[in-house]
Formats: C-alpha cells, structure tokens, sequence
C-alpha cells in the first residue's frame, strides 16, 4: 500500500521575531495572509500559491543558525524554499535595496535563480522557471513506464 498524498498544505518556521517576518513576507514581498494577523499571538501565516507558510515565534528558540549559502557546505535539514517569478530580472530590481542576497544569479537548463535571506537569515530564492509547465509528469521510482 502506497500513501496517496495530495499536495504540500503548510510549513512551520519557527522564529523569534514574528513582527520582522510579517513585514518582509507580506509588506516587502506582498504575500497574503492566510488567516488575520494579529500582532501579540506569536504567529502568521501567509498563503504562497497552493501552500501556507506559518511563521511561530518561540521566545525560548535559542540562537537562530548561521545564514545558508547557495552552494554552501549547508548543515543537513530544510536548505530553503523558492518562490516562483514572472520575471527574475524585474524583482532583483524591486528588492535590491531592501534585502541581503545569498549569492549571485545561478542559470541552469531548468531555472534561472537567486538566494537572499528573510530577518531571521532563512534562506529563500526567487525563481524564473525555464521549464515548460506542460512536461508530462516523470514517473516516479519503481513505477512501470509502460
């Protein structure tokens, strides 16, 4: 039996200053609330496409780790997630002057991207997809191709 999963419903990032996340993620970066944000409960969270992110302040979460790199001897757990943009060029522009990037552009076959950091140093990237949307699905691991 193979658990059916349907898709990504939510992360949690814990952080320790909800207020800054708020915002960059909705101010800055112009996410929507996923429920009304009310400041003193020690959370958020914003809807990004099909996905919720929830940030959850913890006062007693010790010392946030050092920032990740784009290409980085990055310690094992979650690296980053990636927000999809029309125009990668278009929204360095628009940020520039208000983020800390984690690196310069990196162009492969399938994306063009670029890394910055959130208040609290989680790494996150912009991402141009150069992908068609209509590829038909990779079958995954072990599934008969034909």
């Amino acid at each position: 039996m193979t658990v059916k999963l349907k898709r990504l419903d939510n992360i949690d990032v814990v952080c320790t200053d909800v207020d800054a996340l708020v915002a960059f993620y909705g101010g800055l970066l112009g996410l929507p609330l996923r429920l009304p944000y009310e400041p003193g409960l020690g959370w958020a969270g914003f809807k990004a496409g099909d996905v919720v992110i929830y940030f959850i302040q913890e006062d007693a979460a010790g010392p946030h780790p050092p920032p990740r790199f784009t290409g980085a001897d990055n310690p094992p757990g979650i690296d980053s997630f990636a927000f999809e943009v029309d125009s990668l060029d278009e929204a360095i522009a628009e940020l520039d002057p208000h983020v800390r990037w984690a690196g310069d552009i990196v162009a492969s076959e399938w994306y063009r991207y670029r890394g910055l950091h959130d208040p609290e140093g989680n790494l996150l990237y912009l991402t141009e997809p150069l992908l068609d949307r209509q590829d038909p699905p990779v079958p995954a691991p072990g599934d008969d191709a034909g």
